[in-house]
This record gives C-alpha cells, structure tokens and sequence, in this order.
C-alpha cells in the first residue's frame, strides 16, 4: 500500500505543476523517445521495463494516455505486462479487469486527482467540434492538427488522434476512408504484418537503424515498399493545399492537360507455365489380366469407343486352365450333392452310417469351395458374373481374353502387334475421354495465397495463337516442390473441339480478382511528392487540388485507386509534374502559380 499512497502522491503533484501533462497532447513523439531511452532497465522485483512503482520518475517521463484517462506508465490497457505487477501489489480489480486505483466503478472519483481543471483544459485544447463527414470528435482526416495537440500513443506506436486501440470511435472513419485491414482488425496503414516498415512514418529517430539480423547472426536486408504501395500519411498537410495559376492562359503554357477518372472493369491475373495433361479420372492404360498372345486388334489409334466395347483379344492359356477347373469344380459340386443327399436317406432308413454320411456332406463342402476359388480366377482375369455363368451353363472352355473399354472415350495408347505376346507388366493399350483436360500450372509459393478453388483460368495453349479457353482451379497442391519452390495448382476446361492435346504446353492466366467497378487513374496523373501518392484534381479553370492517394493494382495504363478519388474527377495528366514542383517549392516562376493551404 506504500507504493500505491506514494504514486498517487507523485501523479497528484505532476497534475498541479504548471508545466505538466495537462491534456496528454503536448508531448510529441521525439520526447516521448528521448526521455523513455534514458529510463532505467528491467525492474527485478516486478520484471517489467520502466516500472511506476520503483522508479516514480517514469509516470512523468512517459506522459498522459489520453485515450484511457490516467498517466502512460500506469496505463494497463496500453502496457499489458503491468497486470502482474499490480496484483502483487494487491491493487486489481478481477470483476473489471483494471487496477482498483483506477477503476471508477468501484471507487467513484478515483480517477480525479488525473483530471485538468476546466481552466486549464481550455487553455491547453481547443474546442472540438464533431466531423459531419465523419461523425466523431477531433477528426485526424479533417482537422489534421490534432494529430499534433493529441500527442503521442506509447503503447501502440501511432499518434493517438489515429490509435484505434485507444479510440474505439476511429474504426468506422477509416473504413469510409477505404483504410482497414479486417484481418487484423487495424487500419492498412497501421498494420505491420500486411505492410511492413509502415509505422516507420511515426518513428521520431533521425539516426539510421540497427541492422536486423537473422537466427545466425547474418545481417538481413530490409524489405523497401514500392512508392505506390506507400500508404498516404496522416500527418501529411498536402491535402489542404490548392494551386493556383494566375490565368487560362498561364495553364495552356505550362501544357496542362486532364483527363477523367475512369470507373470501370478491373481483372487481376496470374500467369503462370501450365501443362495439358488428361483427366485422371477418365483416362485408363490397360494390361491383360494374364499373358497370352495377341490375335486380334479390333480397335486403333484415334477409335472411338463406347464403355464394354472390345479392343483387344488374346489367346491366353491361363483362361482356358481357370474355364477347366470352373468345369471340373462344378461337376464334382454336383456328384457330392447326389452322394450326399442319398447318404441322408439310407442314415434314415438304418442302411448307413453317420460316418460316412458326415463324409459325404464333407467332400460336399470342400467341392463348394473349389467352385468359388475357381469362379474368383475367372473374375480376377476380367470375367464378368453373366460371362461365369455362361462358361459354366454352356461348358465352354475357350482360351480368348478380352480387353475392354471401362468407360466411352477415344483410343489414346496402342502398343501391340498381332502374334506379339502381351503380359500384365506392360500396358498395351490407353483410353481417354477428352472432352475434359487438365491444365497443370507451377506458381511461385509467395503467390500462392491469392489462388483459390473456383478461380477463373484463361487458357491459351502452343499452336492456337488467340485461341482462349476457360476453366476453373479444382485443386491446390498442399506441398511445395523441393526443386523448383513451386506449388502445382489443377485447373478443369472443357475439350468439346479438341483443341487441348496432353503434353502440350500453354500459359495459364489465374483471376485472382474481378470486379465489374473499380476507380482507374492514368499513372501518368499519379506523381509522388515525398511522403504521398498525389494527383491533381481541376477544381476550376486555374485551380488544382492535391489528392492523397491509397493505389492497388497495377492494370498497365492505370493504378486502381483504393482511397483518395472516388470516379469521375478530372485529374491533371501531362504537367502534373509540374504542379507537384509548385507544391513541394511554393513558386517557380514569377508569379505565374501560388499556393494556398486551406484549413479544413
């Protein structure tokens, strides 16, 4: 309880100091640096850095967290390894997740001795009003200079006017602002593991970084994010400024040209090598059952043929001995039927014995089951139960074997001659149905995440030059292949004309994405003015407005535009550089531009 009575004491003291943090917004993010580097380390007694209760100095150090109403250093929703800390020292509030110090539902008005006086508050923040367009106080996308006053969010790396951690309200602004990663529940333009190095922008250190290493020690290159990709900047004040020329004259001079932003049809694809190979699933290279000599080919290369349909015959020795066996058991199943029912009748009538009537329905049993095993030869050489019962019904005993067609198709594979002996080993004869063909495609593994079943697949294949064939992906190979790193993804088309031929080789074109509407800008409208993607939008006949822009995919001519027009806008192409120059230097010829920055 020491410790608690002595930070009260000390926040209780930095509150009333004129110079304090009243307001949690005067600190910028470099003090927040300088100051925190020169805090001690590890405390041994709580294992946590910068520690409130052995090293008071660090509640001002650190500053005020605005977003949650009490001092950074003792901010638990900021700083998650303080929870520990505070149990042992018996100040938690289990039914409320936060320390009883400052929990206001169980102690009304503990949080008061935080609070700036009303005089005080309207010297240090200025009145807020709330953002029509996007319904929350002390809007960061209108008023950019809260972002300055708010001050800086320790505990989550971003100003807190921009924390989403902190401000709950924020979510739905950069939603409509097309600025929000759903799978990790942050702002695009926050989120690390989407867009790395992108809270490099709020890094207040001028020196150069420490070179990252990997597990053994090597140095590790960082990974730069293409300008385009650059997420615009929150701090940047580009957008409230507008250019102005002096005259329509001045603009023809300077070669200003416009043009509309489009909104249209966007296909994003990737391509990939892909191979024409048959559907597994109607593609059979059949072997005979047993060796034997071919006698007959009914059917050739090219043959179509129907399910059950003949193709080859052999003279197989094999057949005739499993037919003679058939036979053989038959017979003796009904010899042994008649002996042992005639053995049942003299058991009745005292003339036999139990012996030997026993014998008979033995042998009976045993004739049986040399029946079965030889019916199950017959079946293992591809006789089917109708052809079985014909062999034993008619007593044929012929030596030809068939192979047949197991489903309809064309005849792909012919590997025999007449006279050539044949074996089970050697397949001598495919069949395939090819109205439907495979495509197999390699993709590179870090693409991979972008494929699913279902996808679209744009076929053209070696010899139909404008030849396009449509299919889908059916199947995504859960292994990487450990020569090439390529992960193998099936693809379905259909082959009514024939064009697919197996082994062919084509370019396979995967639509990761479809979309009937998309804003397109022409890249030559998108100029990069040191921390943003910018194009100049015609507000008037000698008036031009920077716009920040969010860009995604790159179709070639045009940026897919993410966040910044919305379609229909007409934006500066020839002399865009021009006007970002005006920009970034404020005049560039005697008096011919001017620039204005408006508050918002």
């Amino acid at each position: 309880m020491k410790h608690r009575q002595l930070i009260a004491l000390v926040i209780t003291l930095i509150a009333t100091c004129a110079g304090g943090l009243l307001g949690c917004g005067v600190r910028s993010p470099e003090a927040y640096s300088i100051e925190i580097s020169s805090t001690a380390g590890v405390c041994t007694k709580h294992s946590i850095a910068n520690c409130p209760f052995c090293s008071p100095a660090v509640i001002e150090t650190m500053g005020f967290c605005a977003g949650h109403g009490v001092p950074e250093a003792v901010c638990t929703k900021c700083r998650s390894d303080l929870e520990a800390a505070f149990r042992a020292e018996n100040d938690w509030c289990n039914g409320h997740g936060l320390p009883e110090s400052q929990c206001e539902a169980c102690n009304p008005g503990v949080l008061d001795k935080w609070k700036t006086p009303a005089a005080d508050v309207a010297s240090t923040q200025p009145a807020s009003s709330s953002c029509a367009k996007h319904e929350i106080e002390r809007c960061p996308f209108c008023s950019p200079a809260v972002i300055e006053e708010m001050g800086f969010c320790t505990g989550h790396g971003v100003p807190e006017a921009v924390c989403t951690n902190c401000r709950k309200d924020l979510e739905g602004a950069f939603r409509s602002e097309g600025d929000w990663c759903a799978g990790h529940g942050l702002p695009e333009s926050h989120c690390e593991a989407c867009n790395p190095g992108t809270l490099d922008k709020y890094k207040p250190s001028k020196a150069a970084p420490a070179k990252k290493t990997d597990e053994w020690g090597f140095a590790v290159s960082p990974v730069e994010t293409p300008r385009v990709r650059t997420l615009p900047s929150l701090t940047c004040s580009t957008a409230s400024s507008v250019i102005k020329l002096t005259s329509v004259s001045v603009v023809d001079r300077v070669g200003v040209v416009v043009e509309r932003v489009q909104s249209g049809k966007l296909r994003k694809a990737l391509e990939a090598p892909a191979t024409v190979a048959y559907d597994s699933r109607s593609h059979a290279r059949l072997a005979p059952r047993a060796a034997g000599t071919i006698v007959e080919v009914r059917r050739y290369l090219g043959d179509r043929v129907e399910a059950g349909e003949v193709l080859i015959v052999l003279d197989c020795a094999a057949l005739g001995a499993a037919k003679s066996d058939l036979l053989q058991a038959a017979a003796r199943v009904g010899l042994w039927e008649k002996n042992s029912k005639r053995e049942g009748v003299l058991l009745e009538k005292g003339l036999s014995t139990a012996r030997e009537s026993l014998e008979a329905d033995t042998h009976l049993m045993e004739s049986r089951i040399a029946l079965a095993t030889a019916e199950q030869r017959l079946a293992n050489l591809g006789l089917s139960r109708e052809q079985i019962a014909t062999v034993q019904g008619s007593g044929e005993a012929s030596s030809l074997l068939s192979i047949t067609a197991p489903f309809a198709g064309v005849v792909v594979g012919l590997d025999v001659v007449l006279g050539e002996m044949a074996s089970p080993e050697t397949p001598v004869v495919g069949v395939a149905d090819t109205s439907q063909m495979w495509a197999i495609m390699d993709l590179d593994q870090s693409e991979i995440r972008l494929v699913e079943r279902g996808q679209l697949v744009l076929l053209t294949v070696e010899g139909w030059t404008g030849e396009t064939l449509g299919g889908r992906v059916t199947w995504i190979s859960s292994e990487v292949d450990r020569r090439t790193r390529t992960v193998k993804v099936r693809a379905e088309f259909e082959n009514l004309e024939g064009i697919l031929r197996a082994n062919s080789f084509g370019t396979a074109r995967i639509v990761t994405r479809d979309d009937e509407q998309a804003v397109l800008v022409p890249k030559s409208a998108v100029q990069w003015e040191g921390c943003c993607n910018v194009a100049f939008e015609q507000i008037s006949p000698t008036e031009f407005a920077p716009r920040k822009l969010r860009l995604g995919y790159d179709t070639g001519d045009y940026y897919e535009v993410l966040g910044g027009l919305s379609g229909g806008e007409n934006v500066v192409t020839q002399g865009s550089f021009v006007l970002k120059t005006e920009l970034q230097k404020g005049s560039i010829g005697a008096g011919c531009c001017e620039v204005d920055h408006l508050n918002k």
